[in-house]
């Protein structure tokens, strides 16, 4: 297997019995055994729990009983988080605002392409719509992908983000230069000695009215104070797609996402991991 990010896993491919709790067995699970791992995959990963919508996906081996559906919560660090499938998942829906899943570019229907496309409309910084063109985000569209770690935007709509972020952080000073391990982030700040930081809120306009709002760690990126950046990033030429919005975990953090593929919708909403 080859993944985006280029990691790779070669081994064994192989079923066996899935027990999830004592109610939740699934026969003839199947799945690889990576015997050689290359690239990204962290040195404390056991595995990687796939939840894409291709025929393989743990989410479509299980659906005779989940029915398609789950939910999660990325915990920040001294929280819990949580991945529930099926009814355990649905019962969080009131409290959620939903956008509609949309059909990947040249596909028929939402499991062809594997990935989760909604329709991002507009992003506003500090309760200010940028008034990004809708056709930024057309084509191919955006996806949520709990793997990428970073949210990566079209030039063009980074760009006006950078800038109406920058106006809103002009009181803080910049820390220059980029460190090799965070070299796709360009603009940060160094935050060192500061208990009054007040960080713009960032709100994502999806589809059917579902406002996602981010603030905190939800915004920036860093464990030093000395340099904390702006946890989004433009997509470069080489990029394989320069055009694709990917929504990543760090937008993430606390919230609850549910996914509900026969319903063709996705819900988010506040605090969901326990502390």
């Amino acid at each position: 297997m080859t993944y985006g990010d280029k990691s790779t896993s070669v081994g064994n491919y192989g079923c066996d019995t899935m027990t999830m709790e004592p109610s939740d067995v699934f026969q003839k699970f199947q799945f690889g055994c990576g015997r050689n791992n290359e690239g990204d995959f962290g040195s404390g990963a056991d595995g990687m729990l796939g939840l894409g919508q291709g025929q393989l996906s743990t989410v479509s081996q299980t659906a005779s009983k989940f029915k398609k559906v789950f939910s999660y919560c990325l915990p920040e660090e001294n929280s819990i988080g949580s991945l529930l499938f099926g009814e355990k998942a649905t019962s969080q829906s009131s409290s959620l605002k939903f956008t509609s899943l949309v059909n990947g570019p040249g596909t028929s229907g939402l499991e062809e392409s594997g990935y989760y496309f909604f329709k991002l409309l507009d992003i506003s910084v500090g309760n200010k719509r940028l008034n990004i063109p809708s056709s930024v985000f057309a084509s191919p569209g955006t996806i949520i992908d709990s793997g990428t770690v970073i949210t990566r935007l079209p030039q063009r709509a980074y760009s006006a983000l950078k800038a109406a972020f920058k106006k809103a952080m002009a009181k803080y000073p910049l820390s220059n230069g980029r460190r090799k391990e965070n070299d796709m982030l360009d603009t940060c700040y160094n935050l060192s000695g500061r208990k009054d930081v007040l960080l713009p809120e960032i709100v994502l306009h999806f589809g059917d009215g579902a406002d996602v709002r981010l603030n905190g760690k939800r915004v920036v990126w860093g464990n030093d104070a000395s340099r904390l950046c702006l946890a989004f990033a433009g997509n470069s030429k080489s990029t394989m797609n320069p055009e694709l919005t990917i929504i990543g975990n760090r937008q993430q953090v606390s919230l609850t996402v549910l996914y509900d593929i026969r319903g063709r919708r996705i819900g988010f909403g506040g605090n969901g991991c326990s502390k």
